[in-house]
């Protein structure tokens, strides 16, 4: 958890350095990939693993 403070922390002050594009000179390549997989993760849930734990209730 600390480790991703940290990243955290550093992508701030990037940002405040340069704005945004520091930010994706710097780390373009990892905030894709992250943004990539949270909206991933984040479409499985919703349309694939609610919809079939609804369809096991009424089974």
């Amino acid at each position: 958890m600390a480790r991703i403070r940290q990243w955290r922390d550093d992508l701030r002050a990037d940002w405040r350095e340069g704005g945004w594009r520091k930010v994706l000179k710097e780390r373009g390549w990892r905030l894709l990939v992250l943004f990539i997989v949270f909206y991933l993760v984040r479409d499985v849930i919703l349309y694939v693993l609610i919809p079939l734990g609804i369809v096991s209730l009424f089974r």
